[in-house]
């Protein structure tokens, strides 16, 4: 009789979607470091649907985006609460009052990278440099693609709340960085490093494609408040 349910059991496990299903996806690894703060390690972890961040642990805070709806989930198990932030819409064109430019240069001596030389790029905004970034063009296509439209989503959402933003910190490079060109760099290929002058720093250090991932781990807990920021 025990064994009889013990390959009930198994049975069922099989026949269940929801037991142990997994999906096949990208895991990147940065140090990211702000001004005045310790570096930090951040992991990324991107599928067709669904791209996570979070410090490494599996049951602490984490963000979500949903690629699909353009939604980003900010989920913080300490306060049972999950932040919603909509980043639906197109980010609206540049005004004629800000110049933009993004400077390119390729250094054929650096180390290539999946066989190719890192390419540098640069945000200038009415002649401020703004953000720098170099890049791996055509590498890890589904990780840069989730992390571009990450970057618009949030910039839709600044759209919106530009008119609550003080005037003194709408500075050409916020407006650039932030809102008509967040996307400058993920654009056109996947970040190796990039940086800005006020200490603002991302570094790659390792990552694996084709990684089996628990879907689970891109689930939305059931039972926490859900949070929506003003003017949403």
């Amino acid at each position: 009789m025990k064994l009889f349910f013990t390959v009930l059991y198994g049975l069922w496990l099989m026949a269940c979607p929801t037991a142990h299903a997994e999906v096949k996806g990208t895991v990147l690894w940065y140090a990211e470091r702000e001004a005045g703060i310790e570096p930090y390690r951040v992991r990324y972890i991107v599928t067709p649907d669904f791209m996570r961040s979070d410090e490494g642990d599996d049951e602490g805070d984490f963000v979500l985006f949903d690629r699909a709806l353009r939604q980003i989930y900010s989920v913080v198990p300490q306060n049972r609460t999950v932040l919603n932030i909509d980043g639906e819409g197109e980010v609206p064109k540049v005004p004629s009052t800000l110049s933009i430019e993004v400077r390119r240069s390729v250094d054929q001596k650096a180390p290539r990278v999946a066989g190719k030389s890192p390419v540098t790029l640069e945000l200038v905004a009415d002649g401020d440099l703004c953000y720098t970034a170099a890049i791996v063009p055509g590498h890890l296509e589904e990780a840069r693609g989730a992390l571009q439209e990450f970057a618009l989503a949030l910039a839709i959402r600044q759209s919106r709340t530009l008119a609550a933003t003080p005037k003194e910190y709408q500075t050409p490079c916020f407006l650039a960085r932030y809102l008509y060109a967040s996307d400058f760099y993920l654009s056109q290929g996947i970040p190796l490093v990039d940086w800005s002058e006020d200490g603002q720093r991302r570094e790659l250090f390792d990552y694996q494609d084709g990684v089996e991932l628990d879907e689970g781990l891109f689930e939305l807990p059931d039972d926490f408040a859900i949070i929506k920021p003003p003017g949403q």
